[in-house]
């Protein structure tokens, strides 16, 4: 049997967190999608694939970058110029 050259491959790299909060949301919706899959196939397989590890990585990150994002947006339409809460919590 020949091998697969297209075969899916998990990706050497994790996601750039610096794009803005609606990418990496779309970016979590896949890793997402990709992680239930996996599951689902370890499951069938009675197997543990080292590359959902990967996966849950990148949602974690992911999360923590949108929770970032979304932290530095709030607190820049607080007090423009602001880069977190903590900013506007430091200063009362």
């Amino acid at each position: 049997m020949e091998k697969s050259t297209n075969r899916p491959r998990a990706n050497p790299k994790p996601p750039a967190l610096g794009q803005s909060v609606d990418i990496l949301r779309e970016l979590l919706e896949v890793e997402r999608e990709r992680l239930k899959i996996a599951v689902r196939i370890e499951k069938e397989r009675h197997i543990v694939f080292p590359e959902t590890s990967v996966i849950i990585h990148d949602i974690a990150r992911l999360v923590a970058a949108i929770d970032r994002g979304i932290t530095e947006e709030i607190a820049g339409d607080v007090v423009p110029g602001l880069r977190s809460v903590d900013d506007v919590v430091g200063g009362l």
